[in-house]
């Protein structure tokens, strides 16, 4: 049976932006091109917060102590185990809690196993692009993150730009203080989960920038 890969990732808008909280899915692809002089050579020069598109959250993004993106361990993001849950009947602002996922994994079939990435779909993908993108964020309890952690989770994410809605206590960023774990964040999971299993393997390998607190990254399932 041939293997089929499906494209997870949300690329990097060319138009320039600055890079502010309400702005960190989209980024600026400069030209900067030395083609008329040499006749040979086209480049670009990049301008974006490391939390542009889909990028990955690391330990350093809430604790000063943490791990930053270029310490995230590679066995985390190279043919990874992943399964995906279906939270997408909350609406906007809903919280997702520990009981939406141990029962989405329950009615899924799949068990959430030590070692497995979770991709949560919440229906936010749907407005990529649109100026309300943003506004329909799922947040997850930190109960929810916790369950994860307890079922051995270390890489999880969300096809939205945040995993908390609040801009002042960041309740479920907050547990990194506590827990080495890894945030996937603006997962192109719409439409790919028609066609995606509920089981795959999956890349999802962030640039590895010294220092920072999250990168970009392009995530691929790999369908056997």
């Amino acid at each position: 049976m041939t293997r089929r890969l499906v494209d997870l990732s949300q690329s990097i808008p060319k138009e320039p932006t600055f890079a502010q909280a309400e702005t960190f899915g989209r980024g600026a692809v400069l030209g900067w091109s030395l083609l008329s002089e040499t006749k040979l050579v086209q480049t670009s020069m990049l301008a974006f917060s490391d939390h542009v598109a889909t990028h990955i959250d690391a330990p350093a993004h809430f604790h000063p102590e943490g791990k930053t993106i270029d310490e995230m361990p590679p066995e985390l993001f190279l043919e990874t185990a992943a399964v995906w849950l279906d939270c997408s009947a909350k609406g906007p602002g809903e919280e997702i809690g520990a009981e939406e996922l141990e029962e989405e994994a329950e009615s899924s079939g799949e068990a959430v196993n030590p070692g497995d990435a979770v991709l949560i779909y919440t229906g936010c993908s749907k407005k990529w692009g649109r100026p309300d993108y943003r506004h329909g964020v799922r947040p997850l309890a930190p109960a929810a993150v916790g369950w994860l952690l307890e079922r051995g989770v270390r890489l999880f994410g969300v096809d939205g730009p945040e995993i908390d809605t609040d801009p002042i206590r960041w309740p479920a960023h907050k547990m990194l203080r506590e827990n080495e774990f890894y945030i996937i964040e603006n997962l192109a999971l719409w439409p790919a989960v028609l066609e995606l299993p509920r089981r795959f393997r999956m890349i999802a390998a962030p640039l590895a920038i010294q220092g920072a607190t999250a990168a970009p990254c392009r995530v691929v399932a790999i369908i056997d």
